[in-house]
């Protein structure tokens, strides 16, 4: 990045409460649009951890970067102008990471998002991105909105790994190549995603009996392993709501809590969304009784018309799995087929 590049003093566009202590300056600005769940901090910083999280601006100019903070090394996405985008890998400690360069001196379009789970741990952006130019006005939000809440499935986990053999890696696991990563991009719709692998809604993978936070805990959450963040439902109001949740719940063949877990969360999220359409999905991972258990289950409290369940179908051998057994591109990218053309049916998208 060259050196006369100028650090810009404007503030970020926000769409979270501010800090309890104080007004935060990047919650204030109309120059970004943070897509996804973003925690002020202090005055001039918001940290993130849901996967999906992005950042979108807009730059007239040859050249920008941001400046992020990582505990540990976490992969992340760039696209310039709507290209087909490219790797960020950013390293633990405070750097600044060229997005953009050489490009020609004119108007750009900037989207960064966050690949890694919360897991790997709490991202920040501290202060405006840099550019040799000027930011602009932030891009404008699509007008359609999508919640997915759910588990490994949604998170991308092994997505882009070639064989059931390999284990979980940053490297090979994505959001934007889950059935409702790829959703949203053919909807033209904004979408939170909230999911974190290995958890259920009443028990999570490995556990007999109940220990760690659900889904329907930490879906409440800003920061997703920081149960001081509480997050507003009110931040954000989706067209519709995607439930996939329920594949370690059944990581034994039966899970007899799962019922009314689902009941409770299901509850609460027509509660916090009145009137939105809610979506449970059959886990295309569960296979047998298992799996027709699940649907009984989902089926029995979609009596109302806005609570529906989809069956996307489950992993076909013949396609080939991701990591651990998980959907590939290619079966993702036939759930994401049949979302689209229901949700298109539905609310006329």
């Amino acid at each position: 990045m060259k050196t006369s590049m100028k650090k810009l003093t404007s503030v970020i566009f926000l769409s979270v409460a501010a800090c309890s202590a104080g007004a935060n300056e990047l919650t204030e600005s109309e120059q970004l649009r943070l897509i996804g769940r973003f925690q002020p901090v202090q005055t001039e910083a918001v940290s993130f951890t849901w996967p999906g999280s992005a950042v979108e601006y807009r730059f007239r100019g040859s050249e920008t970067a941001v400046t992020i903070t990582v505990p540990e090394r976490m992969r992340f996405w760039v696209e310039v102008d709507d290209n087909k985008g490219r790797e960020l890998w950013a390293e633990p400690s405070v750097q600044d990471y060229t997005l953009a360069q050489s490009l020609p001196n004119a108007e750009h379009k900037v989207r960064l998002t966050r690949l890694a789970e919360s897991f790997s741990g709490v991202a920040k952006i501290t202060g405006l991105p840099s550019t040799d130019g000027e930011l602009l006005g932030a891009p404008a939000a699509p007008e359609r909105q999508l919640l997915v809440i759910g588990d490994s499935i949604t998170a991308g986990y092994g997505v882009e790994g070639d064989s059931k053999d390999c284990s979980y890696s940053q490297d090979t696991s994505t959001p934007l190549k889950a059935y409702a990563g790829l959703t949203a991009s053919a909807l033209n719709a904004d979408i939170h995603t909230i999911a974190w692998s290995g958890i259920g809604v009443w028990r999570s993978y490995g556990e007999e009996t109940p220990k760690s936070p659900t889904i329907a805990e930490r879906r409440k959450l800003t920061l997703a392993d920081d149960f001081d963040t509480p997050w507003s439902s009110d931040s954000y109001r989706p067209d519709a709501v995607l439930i996939n949740i329920g594949t370690n719940d059944f990581w034994q063949g039966s899970a007899p809590g799962y019922p009314q877990a689902m009941a409770t969360i299901l509850s609460e999220v027509r509660s916090d969304y009145p009137g939105t359409p809610v979506y449970f999905i059959v886990s295309p991972m569960l296979g047998g009784e298992a799996r027709e258990q699940q649907a009984e289950y989902l089926n029995e409290l979609a009596t109302a018309n806005d609570v529906a369940v989809l069956d996307t179908g489950r992993i076909k051998p013949e396609d080939g799995y991701g990591c651990d057994w998980h959907p590939n591109e290619l079966t993702n990218q036939r759930m994401a087929d049949k979302l689209v053309a229901r949700l298109r049916e539905d609310l006329g998208w």
